[in-house]
């Protein structure tokens, strides 16, 4: 009777355990997914306020071609091809791509919920995906059509995949699972460089971990594994690219991109004149924009998130031991971060460092609560006050970002609409940067070759230079803000309208005015 019993109780709690094995594995993050594919959709954005989300858009609406920016060199096939699957359940070019943006940065929850359970801890694991949810910038980007938010799960799959691996290589009897997680891991980055090709600075944690392995394992074979898995995800869409454009026309486009992206017109290091500038752009981009912190133009509430952040890290330096987590997510963050500072430094590309972030926040609260809070009185209730307050504050802030982005039209979008309701495109010549690209979607008929009402260009000495071949001028000559070299014809611009929207909810063009030029 009592063998029956135990039996009985043994059979009992290994179902309990087994249930809260379950839960914790799996219950946690798929609500985490839920939860922000919900508050995803509830503020889903309704503009295309940008040169790359007009290419995207007629990517899908006008035909893939990369030849004719549609959308841009490389073409970010795996971004493209989720979405005209959305394309052709929703009819919506705008649409097709911001669900794809919201489902799959949703879906990075779960990866990055495991990645930080694995390094750190189940605590840890549950506030980073808390805080990934609120985040100000992951959260915006995802209401955009644009790829970034769509790629976070490429990232932060493959960097889970190269954990993994190295977790089955401290296990002597687990190498086969090793190198298959390798190659897993490198199939997810090789996609991933089919969604944004800034990806390329994930290969130094893929080499880390191939480093890692080959310690124990044959070095052939970890190549092998390696580069069979990386090359097979690039090899799924640059096969495509690659039979459907030719060799030869891919190449050409490519020396033109690289040569306008990175010499001429891009955001690299080569054509930065000032390097102190780029270094506190980079700050700002990195504090203020993707996490949430405060700045002069923030609202003071900022303040509160700012100080706890600061905390945190603070707590993680003292309290973290050297160990091979932190040496794994150095070769993530560092190589990561020096692609930032050389090649691009744009908000979107720097928002690929938020998650990492975020886990090492989480890990240093963790820390000040057991090193320092854990042992006090009422010291449980004085940290989950902390995280709540940090958590609401984040929450807050984005609530207002994406209702912003959601319900106010955004300053290009008006200045279309003010040119189109207010002149005839016969007497009217608009000269103009990237708003070239968004008459071409939202007012077409404004973009006929043959007259030419828009014109693209980046400087005023461009606009003398095609006014002189005029013989009849156009009646209303209107030049963008954007436009360089202004302040040298300010005596003859007047200022027609001005189109403002909050900096945070639209990182680039956020104030434009528009001229009218009185030229003789």
């Amino acid at each position: 009777m009592r063998q029956t019993i135990n039996y009985k109780t043994a059979n009992t709690l290994h179902q309990n355990c087994t249930r809260s094995s379950f839960s914790r594995g799996y219950i946690i993050p798929i609500a985490a997914v839920s939860v922000c594919l919900f508050t995803r959709l509830l503020y889903f954005g309704k503009y295309i306020d940008e040169w790359d989300s007009v290419n995207f858009a007629f990517g899908l609406s006008k035909g893939y071609d990369i030849l004719h920016d549609q959308p841009h060199f490389p073409g970010y096939p795996v971004y493209l091809f989720v979405s005209w699957i959305w394309y052709k359940l929703f009819g919506s070019d705008m649409q097709a791509l911001i669900f794809s943006g919201i489902l799959f940065s949703s879906l990075a929850v779960y990866p990055l919920y495991e990645l930080s359970r694995r390094m750190f801890s189940q605590d840890v694991a549950n506030l980073t995906a808390v805080l990934y949810i609120m985040n100000p910038q992951v959260w915006l980007q995802a209401e955009k059509p644009l790829s970034d938010a769509f790629g976070l799960f490429f990232v932060i799959t493959s960097i889970l995949f190269f954990y993994l691996a190295l977790e089955c290589y401290h296990e002597d009897t687990k190498f086969s699972a090793s190198l298959k997680n390798l190659a897993w891991g490198g199939v997810l980055l090789g996609l991933g460089l089919g969604v944004r090709v800034t990806y390329l600075a994930l290969l130094p944690i893929m080499a880390y971990t191939a480093y890692q392995l080959s310690q124990k394992i044959c070095r052939r074979k970890v190549i092998v594994w390696g580069l069979s898995g990386l090359s097979l995800g690039i090899a799924s869409w640059l096969g495509y690219l690659l039979v459907h454009f030719t060799p030869y026309k891919f190449y050409k486009k490519f020396l033109s991109h690289a040569d306008y992206h990175f010499y001429r017109e891009g955001n690299s290091i080569i054509t930065t004149k000032d390097y102190g500038e780029r270094f506190l752009d980079i700050f700002h981009n990195l504090s203020a924009h993707c996490l949430g912190t405060w700045w002069v133009d923030t609202p003071i509430l900022r303040i509160v998130p700012t100080i706890i952040v600061v905390i945190a890290l603070v707590f993680f330096l003292m309290y973290e031991k050297w160990t091979l987590r932190n040496k794994f997510l150095l070769a993530f963050l560092i190589p990561y971060f020096l692609w930032i500072v050389l090649v691009q430094d744009a908000i979107r590309q720097v928002m690929v460092l938020v998650p990492f972030l975020i886990i090492l926040i989480s890990a240093g609260l963790l820390h000040a609560f057991t090193n320092y809070l854990k042992s006090r009185r009422f010291g449980i209730l004085l940290f989950l006050a902390i995280v709540f307050i940090f958590v609401a504050s984040q929450g807050f802030d984005s609530l207002r970002i994406v209702s912003i982005n959601r319900n106010e039209e955004p300053p290009s979008v008006s200045t279309i609409h003010y040119i189109t309701n207010n002149y005839h495109k016969e007497d009217t010549k608009f000269y103009c940067l990237n708003d070239w690209r968004l008459f071409q979607y939202y007012a077409p008929e404004w973009c006929d070759r043959k007259n030419s009402h828009v014109y693209f260009v980046s400087r005023m000495s461009g606009v003398l230079n095609d006014l002189g071949r005029f013989k009849n001028k156009p009646k209303h000559i209107l030049i963008s803000s954007k436009l360089f070299e202004r302040d040298k014809y300010k005596d003859k611009l007047n200022k027609l309208a001005e189109f403002k929207r909050d900096r945070y909810s639209v990182a680039d063009y956020n104030w434009l005015t528009l001229y009218r030029f009185e030229w003789r």
